[in-house]
């Protein structure tokens, strides 16, 4: 192995960095999708005639999403909800709140009452555009009575650290929320103004039910599945005792269940796939050869890590998948916190990947949260190689210490291989790119 190997796959995978983050932007996607007609406007080749439109985004990728429709959109309100100290929108005319993430707040209730109070300004025949992006679940809430914000807080912090997919999350939030599962949706339908629901998707799958927990999409899922989620991952025994009385009530259809069918228009305009097709184009004008292996990464952040090494290595040794070249991927893996550090589940990913392909040959692994932020810190991913194990040790650090304790990011960062990017104002989920004994051709 030659040191130049290591240099050469981290030049690449830095390069990659900034590309991802292009491709991530749904500002021109949304701009693109919606278009001015003679009575209203057409979206994504739907036309709709109105005389009052409302653009609201919400999430991660709001302030992106909002400037890109109101360069297509001439406004009556455009609100945009957004987590705090986040990219703001340039748009001057956009009204802003702030609210919290990961974990919802009094702010939380405040975002979702701004909204519904915002249904009330608009009349029978206008139009509602709401922009959903991943963050949303926290970012809008409004307990269902009795529940309060201090019951949602807890049952958010157990389910987040107990290594519940999203899917198993956003399903049981649409059960103890008036405005996700399709419900926020509803609050404007009443009174007569339709709705049209535009998504960034953050979810392995791209279920729009899922992103933000749907607000505005009807829900297939039911109070069974949420308790049945809760007791399979260990946690319903720890749930505030009021949620566990509302939730065993929905089961016994006490409580009525989220709405099934809404007349509304929705449509995903943004996915993780789509970043990785402009990433594997990207690489092609490099003259570097590329393959996507998946946009569904799941499960436990450090065994995908693993199993990644696995196809890595087999594709060094053997061409199994592509001798020289990229394997593109993405999802949305998880971690179940037992350790007091600092890290995410990029971090997490990557250590478990050095671990495995330790003095191996030039392999590499660039794993990137396309929001800027990797769980608790301010990194948004890391790189790792063949050589992260060795460096690691020569400065008494060790990985299997560092996953022990969930403190990823104090490894990466004493490396120099964590990515920082800022908050970035989009959410299309983690991207790896995967480099197999490849370098930039030209």
């Amino acid at each position: 192995m030659k040191a130049s190997d290591s240099s050469e796959l981290r030049d690449l995978a830095l390069r990659l960095v900034s590309q991802t983050l292009t491709a991530s932007d749904p500002a021109p996607v949304v701009r693109n999708c919606i278009k001015w007609i003679s009575n209203g406007i057409e979206v994504c080749g739907r036309g709709f005639s109105a005389r009052n439109i409302a653009v609201i985004a919400i999430g991660k990728a709001a302030p992106r999403l909002i400037d890109g429709a109101l360069e297509s959109v001439e406004a009556t309100r455009a609100l945009a909800v957004i987590p705090r100290g986040w990219v703001r929108p340039k748009s001057s005319n956009v009204e802003v709140i702030e609210s919290t993430h990961p974990l919802p707040s009094s702010l939380s209730i405040k975002a979702a009452e701004e909204i519904i109070e915002l249904s009330r300004t608009l009349s029978k025949g206008d139009l509602a555009l709401i922009l959903i992006s991943g963050g949303g679940s926290a970012l809008v809430e409004l307990p269902k009575p009795p529940l309060t914000i201090d019951d949602l807080v807890e049952l958010n912090r157990l389910m987040l650290n107990s290594g519940m997919s999203i899917s198993e999350i956003n399903t049981v939030r649409k059960h103890v929320s008036m405005v996700k599962g399709g419900q926020l949706a509803q609050y404007f339908i009443k009174r007569g103004i339709r709705v049209i629901g535009l998504y960034v998707s953050d979810v392995p799958g791209d279920d729009p039910s899922l992103i933000a927990s749907g607000p505005t999409v009807p829900d297939k899922s039911s109070f069974s599945d949420a308790v049945g989620f809760l007791k399979a991952r260990g946690i319903w025994g720890n749930l505030p005792g009021r949620v566990k009385v509302f939730l065993e009530d929905g089961v016994r259809g006490v409580i009525p269940e989220t709405p099934k069918r809404l007349r509304v228009m929705n449509k995903v305009i943004l996915t993780n796939v789509d970043v990785l097709k402009s990433l594997r184009v990207r690489l092609s004008e490099l003259g570097i050869r590329s393959i996507i292996l998946t946009s569904r990464l799941e499960g436990e952040a450090r065994e995908v890590g693993k199993a990644l090494a696995s196809i890595a290595l087999d594709s060094l040794r053997r061409g199994l998948l592509i001798k020289r070249g990229v394997v593109l991927a993405g999802g949305e893996p998880t971690v179940t916190v037992r350790g007091n550090g600092k890290g995410g589940r990029t971090m997490e990913l990557a250590a478990a990947f050095a671990k495995s392909v330790s003095k191996e040959g030039p392999v590499a692994l660039l794993a990137l949260a396309t929001d800027g932020i990797d769980g608790n810190t301010n990194a948004a991913g890391a790189y790792a190689d063949y050589t992260t194990e060795s460096r690691a040790m020569g400065i008494s650090l060790s990985i299997d210490d560092a996953l022990i304790r969930n403190d990823t990011y104090t490894l990466f960062k004493s490396l120099n291989d964590v990515i920082i990017t800022g908050p970035t104002g989009t959410q299309v989920n983690t991207v790896v790119a995967m480099l197999i004994n490849t370098k930039i051709t030209h």
